[in-house]
Order: C-alpha cells, then sequence, then structure tokens
C-alpha cells in the first residue's frame, strides 16, 4: 500500500468490533481473530494508529503468540518499537504508554522464542524497571490522592480510558504487571538451569510472607536446586500463614502440593500421593497437584493407575488440555506402557483437537 490517504482510511476504521473480537478471545478462537484483523492491521502505518485499533492490534499479536506465529510476529512486531515506549516522563510525571500492556510484553518475550534468549531477558528485563518506575508513580501520587478508593480492573489487551481511570486502579494493575514480568522471568531462568537467579528474583516477591503463591514457588525453585532442608522451611512459613487465615483453601493446598513434594523427594510416594489428593480435593481446577498424584502413582509402579486417572481428569476438565506437562506426562506413559504407544496417542490426539481452542500444542502428544 503506498498511499498514505490509504493508509488512513485504513487506519480510521476496522469494520470489527473490539467487544467482538474480545469474545472471540476468551472462547480461544484465535485463527479466527488472525484472519479478520490480520489483512488491514499488516498494511497500516502504525503511527496512524487510532485507540481502536491499538487495541485490535494488542490483540492480533496476541492471537499469533497463542497459536506460536513467532515468524509472523517477528515480520510486524518490530514497527510497534517507535510508539511501544513506558516510562517516558514529562517534567517529571511518568507517562502511561501508548500501547496496550500486552503489546509491550510481546514485544520483549518474542525475540527468546526466536532463539535470541539474551535479546528477549533484556527486553524483559526492560519492561520490569520501567513496569516498576510507573507502579512507584502511582504509589507516590496516592499519597495525595484520597478520592481513589475501588480498584477498577484494568485491561491488559486494550486500551483504557484515559480520563476515567482511578489512581489505584492504575497502581493496582502496574503492580500485578511488575509481579507477572518476575515470574516471567524467573521461569525463564529456570528453563536455563539458572536457579540461584530465579530464587533472588522470587524472593523480593515473598519477602513479606504475605502471598503463598510466591512461597509456593520459592519452595518448588529450591527443591530444583536440591535444596531439601530450605524447602522444609518454605513450607513452614506457608503453614503459619495458613494456620493465620485457614478460610483460604487455595493456600491450603499450595501447601500440601509442597509438603506432598518433599516427600516425593524422600522417596516417600505414597504419603506424596496423599498429600497431592489433599491439594487436588481443595483446589480441583488447579491442574499441578492432579499431574503429581500420577507421577507419584507412576513412581510408586502403578502405571496403569496414573495414565486412567489422567485420561479421566482431561476428560472431566477440558482446560486441562491446554496444559502441556498433563499430555506429555500422559503420552510418556502410553510410551512406558506399550510398545503400541502410537495407537493411544493418535487416539488422545484425534479426541482433543475436537475439544481443543486453537491454541493447543499439537507436539505435546509426541507424535512421530
Amino acid at each position: 500500500m503506498s498511499g498514505s490517504g490509504n493508509e488512513v482510511a485504513v487506519a480510521a476504521e476496522v469494520e470489527v468490533d473490539v467487544t467482538q473480537i474480545r469474545q472471540l478471545a476468551l472462547t480461544g478462537k484465535w485463527v479466527e481473530i488472525i484472519r479478520q484483523l490480520g489483512p488491514s492491521l499488516d498494511t497500516t502505518n502504525v503511527n496512524e494508529y487510532s485507540p481502536k485499533l491499538l487495541s485490535l492490534a494488542a490483540y492480533y499479536l496476541l492471537a499469533l503468540f497463542r497459536v506460536r506465529n513467532y515468524s509472523r510476529i517477528a515480520e510486524h512486531i518490530e514497527k510497534y518499537s517507535s510508539i511501544a515506549s513506558l516510562g517516558d516522563s514529562v517534567e517529571g510525571e511518568v507517562l502511561e504508554p501508548k500501547v496496550p500492556f500486552v503489546l509491550l510484553w510481546i514485544y520483549a518475550e518474542y525475540p527468546i522464542h526466536a532463539e535470541n534468549l539474551s535479546g528477549g531477558l533484556d527486553r524483559l528485563y526492560t519492561l520490569l524497571q520501567k513496569s516498576k518506575l510507573l507502579k512507584e508513580h502511582y504509589d507516590r501520587k496516592l499519597q495525595f490522592d484520597v478520592s481513589s478508593a475501588e480498584v477498577q480492573p484494568i485491561s491488559d489487551v486494550e486500551l483504557p480510558p484515559s480520563d476515567t481511570v482511578s489512581t489505584i486502579s492504575l497502581r493496582h494493575s502496574w503492580d500485578r504487571r511488575v509481579k507477572m514480568l518476575v515470574c516471567v522471568i524467573a521461569c525463564h531462568h529456570c528453563s536455563q538451569k539458572q536457579y540461584s537467579t530465579s530464587l533472588k528474583l522470587l524472593s523480593g516477591l515473598a519477602k513479606d510472607g504475605s502471598d503463598p503463591h510466591y512461597l509456593s514457588l520459592l519452595g518448588y525453585v529450591l527443591l530444583q536446586l536440591g535444596d531439601v532442608r530450605s524447602a522444609r522451611k518454605i513450607l513452614e512459613l506457608l503453614r503459619s500463614y495458613c494456620q493465620a487465615d485457614d478460610s483460604d483453601k487455595e493456600a491450603t493446598a499450595l501447601c500440601l502440593n509442597l509438603e506432598g513434594l518433599l516427600l516425593f523427594a524422600s522417596d516417600t510416594f505414597q504419603d506424596a500421593i496423599t498429600k497431592f489428593e489433599e491439594a487436588s480435593s481443595l483446589s480441583p481446577e488447579n491442574p499441578v497437584p492432579c499431574n503429581n498424584i500420577s507421577v507419584g502413582h507412576m513412581y510408586a509402579k502403578n502405571l496403569h493407575v496414573s495414565i486412567k486417572l489422567l485420561e479421566n481428569k482431561l476428560a472431566q476438565n477440558h482446560a486441562f488440555i491446554l496444559e502441556k506437562p498433563m499430555v506429555l506426562n500422559l503420552c510418556s506413559m502410553y510410551e512406558l506402557a506399550s510398545a503400541r504407544s502410537n495407537e493411544s496417542k493418535q487416539s488422545l490426539h484425534t479426541w482433543i483437537m475436537k475439544q481443543a481452542p486453537d491454541d493447543f500444542d499439537s507436539a505435546s502428544t509426541r507424535l512421530s
């Protein structure tokens, strides 16, 4: 498209409603989002994007990311660098970004999936630092803003209306984003077996002991390091948290799951299974303890029990289909159980493809 007039015409209006695209995203129709938005957004000058188009562009890039189309992301993401600034300031006032947060995150994250780990981590650390600046900015602003009483959720994919968002809501959103980025970066370091770096990052989130999720993550990383003694100390902190608030079932489930992992580390498989089952009963929508139960049975030499358990859980809760470790483990168990595992894996793959949203990773079924 060579004429700027045509580009302005496209930028001025894309015949797609944000509400419609949001609903497609909520139902996992990522391919349809790409089909509807790609032809217009791929050829439009980003500097002419309206707020609506920026939100649509965020959904478009998120859809590409969910279906792992990293090559297409690479073709288009860099053009957003000119407007993807974060933490800019005018006369000491830190400015909100001009684009939705998810676009900033994908801009930082995608190089890792294009085999450029150091480049992606550099961008993620930069985004983390600038997100902290915005969170601190709203912390200071709240000292003088007595009208901000109620937290309203702010979307990461759509630009919020700039004149109606309260300071406390903005502060809450950037605090959440900072914590998310810390966990994302820590996971990348764990994937490279850089556990000490992950511990340092997560320790900053867990230092006050007020969030059981970060405490449990610390425990998991410590076990990866083989530091069972320190993991037991984290378990004691989790127990203290649960005793102070015995109504928090999710926290109790996290505590039980970590206790099960410690028992598993000492080869006490049956006792570990019991703890995992208790955790799963308290938090049935959490796939982690369920997956741990099956692995516990496998190590206790009950492979067929493990297989049946995972098959039943996938059938009962189709959301678990997107939990790659569960599907991978089930297919690995098929391979251990039978020389004709390909038949079982093919049957599972066929069933999953009838149920799964567009972002299911077919590599999970380990079909050669």
